[in-house]
C-alpha cells in the first residue's frame, strides 16, 4: 500500500492559535472539527497538504502557540504530510531543513513544489509568493494592523464587535480609509507631478482588501506563463473555488465552512467540506471568470463615510452600563485639549494678560470637568455614585476658588496640587469600584500618576513659565489616561460566539 497512489486533501488558513481571546479557530470551536478530519484522511490513506497560515503567528507567541498545540502536532505528524508555510506563519520557513525544531511535524515542512499528476504539473504553495506586497519576510501594513486588532481584541475579550462584526475587519476598514484620505491630500499637494493610484489597495493582502484579488490571480497566472507548472493550487485569499482548469484554492477554515480539496492520483480536483463528521463534495465555486491578468477596477468608495462607519462600530452609542466609560472619554478628550491649548499661551514676565488667561482657562476645565462627574454619577450604583459626585464637587469648588483667588501664582499652586492629589486618590479608589466596568489598570495608572503630579507641581519654584509647562504635561498625561481607560473599557465576552473572522 506505501507504494500506491494516493489521493491528496488540500487545506489552508486555518490561522491556528493559542486558545486565548485572539485565536479565532478556537473562538469558532472548529479544533474537534479538524481532528475529526484529519481522522478522516489517515483512515482514507490519504495524504495532506496543509498549504500555509497553519498558524497564527502575526498576532501570537510562537512559543506558547506550539505548547499548547503539542496534541495537535503529534496527530498531524502521525499522517502523510507535508506543511508550506505561508505569510502569516513566514517565521518558520527558514527552519526548513534543519534540525532547530526537533518534533517531527516539522520534518514534514518544505518550500512550495511541484508534482505530476495524470500528466500535469501541479504546483502547491501558499499563494503570497506571486503576491508582489506579501512576498518577502517583512511586515508590511497588514500585518501591523493585525498585530494592533489583536491588542484591541485583547481589550475587548473577543474577536468579535458587540455589533457581530469583527475587529480585525472594522480596523482594516477604518486604516484604508484614513490611508485614501492621506493619499489624496498628497496628490493634491503634488497636482503637478504623475498622476498615482491613491488607494491603499497595494498594503493590503488580497483576504483583507478583496479589490486585490484580480492582482493576486494575475501573479498566478504570469507565474504559470513561464511555463514552469501546468496547474497552479494554493490558498492565501480565504476563497476557495477554481478558474478554468489551472487555479484552484482550498479556502480557509476560520469563516462558517470547513472547505477542502481532494485530488485524485489521475489529476481530478473536487472541492468538499467537512461538516458534521464526515466530507460534503460541493459544486466547485468559480473564484473569478477565466479572464486575462490584471486588477479588477475596485467600487469607488467616499473614504470619509467609510471611516465614520468604523468608528461608529468600534465606538457604538453607549448604553446606561457604559455611561461612566463615555464620561470618561469625554474628560479626557477635555484635558487634553486644555492642556494642549495651555502651551499657546505666554505667561513671561510682564504678561499679566497671558496669565489670567491660564489661569482662567484651567478655571473654566475644571467646572466643565466637575460637571461631567457630576452627570455621570446620575444613574450609577451607589458607591460609583458616591466617588463620582465627591470628584465632581471637588472639581467645582477648585475652578470657582481658582476664578476668585487663583490668579496669584502661590495660591494657583497649592490649589491645583491639591486638587490634583484628591483627584488621584479618588481614581485609584475607582480602580477598584469601578473593575469590570472600565479598565481598571489604566484608571490606577492615571489616579497614581496624579497624585505623584500633585506632589511635583507643590515643590515646584513659583515661576509662571515653569508652571505653565507643568500644567500642560500634567493635563495631557491626566487626559489620555482617561481617554485610554474609557476606549478600552472592559466588556465581557458574549456567549455563544460562532465560528470566528476570517484572517487576512
Amino acid at each position: 500500500m506505501d507504494g500506491a497512489a494516493r489521493d491528496i486533501f488540500v487545506i489552508s488558513d486555518l490561522h491556528l492559535g493559542d486558545g486565548g481571546v485572539r485565536d479565532n479557530f478556537d473562538i469558532g470551536k472548529k479544533t474537534p472539527q479538524l481532528r475529526a478530519f484529519l481522522d478522516h484522511v489517515g483512515s482514507e490513506g490519504g495524504e495532506l497538504f496543509v498549504l500555509g497560515d497553519l498558524f497564527e503567528l502575526w498576532q501570537m507567541n510562537l512559543s506558547l502557540l506550539l505548547v499548547k498545540r503539542r496534541s495537535l502536532l503529534d496527530q498531524l505528524a502521525t499522517l502523510r504530510l507535508t506543511y508550506v508555510p505561508g505569510n502569516h506563519d513566514i517565521d518558520l520557513a527558514h527552519f526548513i531543513d534543519t534540525d532547530f525544531l526537533h518534533h517531527p511535524f516539522f520534518a514534514r515542512m518544505r518550500a512550495p513544489f511541484v508534482r505530476e499528476l495524470g500528466g500535469k504539473r501541479f504546483h502547491f504553495s501558499h499563494g503570497h509568493e506571486t503576491d508582489p506586497f506579501n512576498a518577502g519576510d517583512d511586515p508590511g501594513f497588514g500585518r501591523m494592523l493585525a498585530i494592533f486588532a489583536g491588542v484591541w481584541e485583547d481589550e475587548n475579550g473577543s474577536p468579535l464587535l458587540e455589533s457581530g462584526e469583527s475587529v480585525e475587519d472594522i480596523l482594516e476598514q477604518f486604516g484604508e480609509s484614513m490611508l485614501t484620505i492621506w493619499r489624496r491630500a498628497l496628490a493634491t499637494m503634488h497636482a503637478r507631478g504623475p498622476a498615482r493610484d491613491v488607494r491603499p489597495t497595494s498594503a493590503l493582502t488580497p483576504a483583507q482588501n478583496p479589490d486585490r484579488l484580480g492582482e493576486h490571480v494575475a501573479g498566478v497566472r504570469a507565474a504559470l506563463e513561464r511555463g514552469d507548472h501546468d496547474v497552479a493550487v494554493l490558498g492565501h485569499t480565504h476563497k476557495p473555488g477554481r478558474i478554468g482548469g489551472w487555479y484552484f484554492n482550498s479556502g480557509s477554515w476560520t469563516g462558517p465552512h470547513n472547505p477542502f480539496l481532494r485530488i485524485s492520483p489521475d489529476g481530478h480536483v473536487r472541492y468538499l467540506e467537512w461538516k458534521d463528521g464526515r466530507e460534503i463534495e460541493r459544486e466547485m465555486p468559480v473564484v473569478r471568470p477565466d479572464a486575462g491578468a490584471g486588477r479588477a477596477p475596485p467600487a469607488k468608495k467616499n473614504p470619509i463615510a467609510a471611516a465614520r462607519a468604523a468608528a461608529r462600530t468600534l465606538f457604538p452609542k453607549p448604553t446606561r452600563p457604559e455611561r461612566s466609560r463615555w464620561v470618561l472619554i469625554a474628560q479626557g478628550a477635555l484635558a487634553l485639549a486644555v492642556g494642549a491649548g495651555a502651551l499657546t499661551i505666554s505667561v513671561g514676565q510682564g504678561s499679566s494678560a497671558g496669565w489670567r488667561l491660564l489661569v482662567s482657562a484651567f478655571a473654566v476645565y475644571a467646572l466643565a470637568d466637575g460637571a461631567l462627574s457630576l452627570l455621570g454619577a446620575s444613574r450609577e450604583p451607589p458607591v460609583r455614585r458616591l466617588l463620582s459626585r465627591v470628584r465632581g464637587v471637588a472639581s467645582v469648588l477648585l475652578g470657582l476658588l481658582v476664578l476668585g483667588r487663583g490668579y496669584v501664582v502661590e495660591i494657583f499652586v497649592i490649589l491645583v496640587g491639591i486638587w490634583a492629589f484628591v483627584s488621584g486618590a479618588l481614581r485609584v479608589a475607582a480602580s477598584v469600584v469601578l473593575k469590570g466596568m472600565v479598565e481598571s489598570r489604566w484608571l490606577f495608572l492615571v489616579g497614581a500618576g496624579s497624585m505623584l503630579a500633585s506632589l511635583v507641581l507643590l515643590a515646584l519654584p513659583a515661576s509662571a513659565v515653569l508652571l505653565k509647562y507643568a500644567l500642560s504635561a500634567y493635563l495631557c498625561y491626566y487626559g489620555a489616561g482617561e481617554l485610554l481607560a474609557g476606549i478600552f473599557g472592559q466588556r465581557v465576552p458574549r456567549a455563544g460566539l460562532g465560528p470566528g473572522p476570517s484572517r487576512a
